[in-house]
C-alpha cells in the first residue's frame, strides 16, 4: 500500500461524506484527494489499517494544509 493510497482512503474517512463501508462511494471520493483506489485497496486499507496508520501517519504535516 502506497502513502498515497492511504492518505487518499484517511481524507476520505475523515471528511465524512460516506459510509466507509460504501466501498464504490469511497472510491468515487478518493479521486477527489488523491489516487482513485481499487475495492482490493480499500479492503486492505479496512483489513490493516492500524498497520498503515501508525507507518503513514507519523508525520503530521500533511494534515496541516487541509485547516
Amino acid at each position: 500500500m502506497t502513502k498515497a493510497k492511504f492518505i487518499a482512503y484517511e481524507k476520505v474517512r475523515r471528511s465524512g461524506l460516506t459510509n466507509m463501508y460504501d466501498i464504490n462511494e469511497v472510491r468515487l471520493i478518493s479521486a477527489k484527494y488523491g489516487p482513485v483506489l481499487s475495492q482490493k485497496d480499500c479492503f486492505g486499507i479496512m483489513l490493516n489499517y492500524d498497520k498503515y496508520r501508525r507507518k503513514y501517519l507519523e508525520d503530521k504535516s500533511i494534515w496541516k494544509k487541509e485547516r
